[in-house]
């Protein structure tokens, strides 16, 4: 999905592991703490999360996490910062040459991936924005605005006759709800699920499924799907 850009630190320090109050070797500092205020973000919420207790989560002191990041707020920023990409694709392929089969498959599978990629949940990142309209208005306004740049793809889409006649509106709900439930569901532990680093691996398998199954249900002529994925993966640099 969409949501803000972030101001990294002044030079951004170089990720070195040191240890932790727990005794145990640290890894990447920067990513430790995006990836302990994703976890207290959701389970706590945001407003209930401190900087001490991500702190204290990854095992530093409070001010070697402000080092990093100056407030929480920056902290969150950090985190949704990389779910812009989709929007930024939609708006970068609006306008020009790309037919809109291409354009949705493009935006679609770059929203998959980066939120398969992200340290957070986009189920749980709309909770917290959604209840806090007013501290998250420009995360909740990336996302209308990425669902208003959808329905003008699916229209033309529909009015150039490559897609199906169907409401825009609803088609794309469909799509997303495509795209966020394959992320969700791409997350979601199972017993013999794999470490986190090697799911990883499959998110573009993820991003590639996904995409393609919402435009096969809206292409006029299916069959003509893997020369679009193809089409859309070379404007993506993805192949």
């Amino acid at each position: 999905m969409t949501r803000t850009s972030t101001k990294d630190s002044p030079a951004q320090p170089r990720a070195v592991g040191r240890p932790r109050r727990t005794g145990a070797a640290g890894g990447d500092p920067r990513q430790e703490i995006l990836d302990a205020a994703a976890r207290l973000f959701a389970e706590r919420g945001y407003a209930a999360t401190t900087m001490t207790e991500v702190a204290r989560t990854v095992g530093l002191g409070q001010s070697s996490v402000y080092y990093w990041f100056s407030s929480k707020e920056e902290l969150l920023r950090a985190l949704v910062s990389a779910n812009r990409e989709s929007l930024e694709v939609a708006e970068r392929l609006s306008g020009g040459a790309t037919p809109p089969a291409v354009h949705l498959y493009a935006v679609l599978h770059t929203d998959v991936l980066q939120m398969c990629r992200g340290a957070l949940d986009f189920y749980d990142l709309e909770r917290v924005a959604r209840s806090q309209p007013e501290t998250f208005a420009e995360i909740l306004d990336d996302y209308g605005r990425l669902r208003a740049a959808l329905e003008e793809i699916v229209a033309a889409g529909i009015a150039s006759g490559d897609f199906v006649a169907a409401d825009a509106r609803i088609a794309v709900v469909a799509c997303l709800a495509q795209t966020e439930g394959v992320q969700h569901r791409f997350r979601t532990p199972t017993p013999d699920a794999a470490d986190r680093p090697a799911a990883l691996a499959d998110a573009p398998a993820a991003a590639r499924l996904a995409a393609a199954t919402a435009l096969r249900a809206l292409l006029a002529d299916p069959s003509l799907a893997p020369e679009v994925e193809a089409a859309a993966l070379a404007e993506l640099g993805e192949v």
